[in-house]
């Protein structure tokens, strides 16, 4: 491949209107990037869920007693899994946040699609392995750790990648139909644990249905993305501006030496130049040094907070933590409040678009406190036995769900990975990612013993810590909507304070521009 030679240029000005559309090919790519998400989310999705299973509690659990059985009177030993080995679970987080810091590496090295080859192929083994366990918590654990590893390099790869390639003013819509995909991964998995849930207490099945589920779509997968290109911004950074100029050429509909993608990669070239007169000897060290450091607390707190703020409750112990109460058919009702992050996901595109990053984000967050304090609030006070208190406490987890898919997880994903310098996104990102998912580790840790101590009081804490989370939010995180990835360099280069950034300040950055070819 040659390295051609790139002008100076304004990487601040708008693209081309033919760089500013949707076209066929970029569907396809983006409904490839979504099935990334689904199938992260989807292991995520039923971790948490096979615990309240009873096929997978005899299976695995260590707390057995004899029961005699009301039927046939005879006694039968009855497993279940201790505090313990359910906080276990949440090892697997901290391989997750290792496959997140290998992407680092791989997404250098090997490239995006490279990197999602890898994952997939992880999440693949993991998956075989965990179903020819039984009876072994610790070969589950292991198995399931190696399956961690390839969804940590799925979540940070597809964002990566999706964001890269998107076209600017369309950025938020295709990454918003990103969000649907995670949370379609998340009900499709209490689906089909619901489904599981109805075979025999004594049928392992039960538990193995949803990991099954994996192995095929992984396979599909890394066969999907043998027909895509690599990230154009990647291939620059690669100095494979052959392959880089093809890659823009398909993914806009265009000839590779139209005026447009030479304008669009002389625009990339003269960012990453930029960019890399500051660029130290190792972009790991970079990315907690000025200019960049803020760039990495902006794009660390959007995930990390996106862990603690309750999801790492609703999400995986809402079957357990409503079984607890007695509540009828608790694998249904957790399906029903994940098809409610799904509802609002549908949403979060129009919302990302037209309300912003910044203003959707602050106003979730307001929303799911409030929903917390009342979800406790009304479980403390009128006692959690009844019919009636049990559905109200639904209608909270419902509501607060509904916000997080249609605000808070849409932007914060999103913003996550808009944030960082062209050539350190990856390790921007892999970083993010790896605090996350430590930070996950320690919610799904201490959310059963929190469970067991304080029932419904812990929305109490998830409260408290959303309105922390809201506070420091109105002063760290900008406005990067409808910006392009080389405007929002400029917008961290020129120090501009968070709170001073708006939707309606970027729309007029981006007006067409009369002298530009092709606006």
């Amino acid at each position: 491949m040659t390295k051609e030679h790139h002008p100076t240029t304004d990487h601040d000005a708008p693209p081309p209107a033919s760089l500013r559309r949707i076209t066929p090919f970029m569907w396809r790519f983006m409904a490839a990037i979504c099935a990334i998400a689904w199938i992260a989310n989807f292991d995520y999705g039923f971790s948490g869920i096979v615990l309240a299973m009873p096929s997978f509690n005899q299976a695995f659990g260590s707390v057995c007693t004899r029961q005699l059985d009301a039927v046939s009177g005879v006694a039968t030993e009855v497993c279940r899994l201790s505090s313990l080995q359910q906080s276990l679970l949440s090892v697997s987080a901290l391989f997750q946040a290792l496959g997140a810091a290998l992407s680092g590496v791989t997404g250098t090295f090997v490239g995006r699609r490279g990197t999602v080859m890898i994952g997939a192929a992880l999440v693949a083994v993991g998956a075989a392995g965990m179903l020819g366990t039984s009876q072994s918590y610790l070969n589950y654990m292991v198995c399931k750790c190696i399956n961690a590893a390839g969804t940590g390099q799925l979540f940070v790869v597809g964002i990566t990648y999706g964001t890269e390639s998107a076209p600017p003013d369309q950025r938020g819509l295709l990454m918003g139909i990103y969000n649907v995909a995670l949370t379609v991964g998340n009900a499709i998995a209490a689906g089909v644990c619901a489904g599981s849930a109805k075979l025999s207490p004594t049928n392992d099945w039960q538990w193995r249905v949803p990991i099954a589920c994996q192995i095929p779509l992984s396979v599909l997968l890394v066969a999907t993305f043998m027909f895509f290109p690599d990230s154009p911004r990647w291939l620059i950074v690669r100095r494979k501006d052959d392959d880089a100029r093809v890659a823009l050429a398909k993914f806009f509909d265009l000839d590779q030496h139209s005026e447009a993608v030479t304008a669009q990669m002389d625009i990339i070239a003269a960012a990453i130049e930029a960019e890399t007169h500051t660029k130290s000897s190792s972009a790991w060290i970079s990315i907690y040094r000025p200019p960049n450091l803020r760039r990495t607390l902006v794009s660390a707190f959007m995930l990390v907070t996106l862990q603690i703020t309750g999801i790492q409750f609703v999400a995986p112990y809402t079957a357990l933590f409503l079984s607890s109460l007695g509540v009828a058919s608790p694998f249904t009702t957790h399906a029903i409040v994940s098809v409610c992050i799904f509802a609002g996901s549908l949403v979060s595109p129009w919302v990302l678009d037209n309300v912003g990053r910044r203003l959707s984000l602050l106003y979730g967050y307001a929303i799911a406190a409030c929903s917390m304090f009342i979800f406790s609030a009304v479980g403390s006070t009128l006692g959690t036995g009844s019919t009636i208190t049990q559905r109200v406490l639904v209608a909270f987890l419902c509501i607060w769900a509904f916000v997080f898919g249609g605000a808070i997880s849409a932007s914060s994903w999103l913003t996550s990975a808009e944030v960082h310098a062209v050539h350190l996104r990856t390790q921007g990102q892999a970083n993010t990612q790896a605090f996350a998912s430590v930070f996950s580790f320690a919610a799904q840790f201490w959310t059963p013993y929190m469970i067991a101590a304080i029932g419904t009081s812990v929305g109490y804490f998830y409260a408290g810590v959303t309105i922390v989370t809201l506070t420091i939010a109105i002063f760290l995180v900008p406005e990067t909507a409808r910006l392009t990835l080389e405007q929002i360099d400029t917008l961290f280069n020129s120090g501009t304070p968070a709170w001073r950034t708006t939707m309606a300040r970027n729309k007029q950055m981006n007006l067409p521009c009369p002298w530009r070819p092709d606006t």
